[in-house]
């Protein structure tokens, strides 16, 4: 899908406009919030903030029409759910993106959906939830970047960079859209091994996500993808 299906540079420019105004304690808070441990199976976020960590926090959407006898749901496997967004009068144009989004990524998921549904001979809304399918478990992310206290001070220069342990992970989506912020972080896994993704609107990279792989039985496997450096704010879909 070219450019799929969205505006990418306004979304960059938009996620970077939020980082850049984003005061430390915006951060601080943001962070603290990625983690509950009274709701363990609710992961919002990748990971706690400490010496060597990257501490993230997701506004993804998740799925509404998944029931909760869905059995992703009763299993317990770590989700996403959306999350209290940054004041929206210091960051007017934030959740408006996101959202507009949100509503354009759905065409060119439903189609594939019904597609793949269709090469199997399968009724088109044989992977739709509950017959009508409406967003997927996640397919935003954006992760806010943390001031570790005593440790590491997020510079939107990109100086002062330590190795992330954040290490790479797949996404659990059906396609996973990567691309990045103005501070080159972003690699993803090929055969020839880590390649660097662009810091550009032009340069995005498709990939498949574990669920893609699932229902295609790894015929459209989910490559690995990372992020480099702690200080560095990064975006997947």
């Amino acid at each position: 899908f070219s450019h799929h299906c969205v505006d990418v540079q306004l979304l960059q420019d938009v996620v970077n406009e939020s980082h850049r105004t984003s005061t430390e304690q915006e951060k601080f808070d943001l962070a603290s919030r990625a983690y509950n441990p009274n709701k363990s199976h609710l992961r919002n976020g990748y990971d706690m903030a400490g010496k060597g960590k990257k501490a993230v926090q997701s506004f993804p959407y998740p799925n509404p029409a998944r029931p909760n006898h869905h059995t992703m749901t009763k299993s317990g496997v770590p989700m996403h759910d959306v999350n209290d967004w940054p004041d929206q009068e210091r960051h007017p144009r934030l959740r408006p993106v996101c959202d507009s989004y949100d509503r354009d990524r759905l065409r060119p998921a439903t189609v594939s959906r019904r597609g793949l549904a269709l090469a199997l001979r399968k009724p088109d809304h044989f992977f739709f939830c509950g017959g009508g399918w409406r967003r997927p478990i996640r397919f935003l992310l954006v992760t806010a970047p943390l001031a570790v206290p005593g440790g590491f001070p997020a510079g939107q220069d990109g100086s002062r960079r330590h190795e992330a342990e954040l290490g790479a992970h797949l996404g659990v989506s059906m396609i996973t859209v990567l691309f990045q912020t103005e501070v080159q972080t972003l690699q993803f896994e090929t055969v020839g091994g880590w390649r660097d993704l662009a810091t550009s609107g032009e340069n995005f990279v498709v990939n498949c996500g574990t669920y893609m792989a699932h229902i295609t039985n790894e015929y459209f496997p989910a490559p690995n993808h990372r992020l480099k450096f702690i200080n560095a704010e990064s975006l997947n879909g």
